[in-house]
């Protein structure tokens, strides 16, 4: 399962990613260095998943963000390179 969810955020696209620790946050709203920061402070007890899969599922939510970029820029090309 990706966990991972097309979400609206101020109008805008965008993902909630889960966090591997019982929680759903935008990508917009975090980055990839303070989501590992959260998980790695998190006790084992709280988490959901391992750094592995929350890599896994951060590097598909980004190939899903340009995909969308490429699809409502009107260039198919772009979104299948990007996918």
């Amino acid at each position: 399962m990706m966990n991972i969810l097309p979400h609206e955020t101020d109008g805008k696209f965008d993902l909630l990613i889960d966090t591997g620790r019982g929680a759903w946050i935008p990508m917009s709203k975090t980055s990839f260095q303070q989501l590992l920061e959260r998980f790695d402070a998190a006790h084992p007890k709280y988490t959901e998943c391992t750094r592995e899969q929350l890599v896994e599922r951060w590097q598909a939510a980004e190939t899903m963000q340009r995909t969308h970029a490429a699809l409502v820029a009107g260039n198919p090309v772009q979104a299948r390179e990007a996918a």
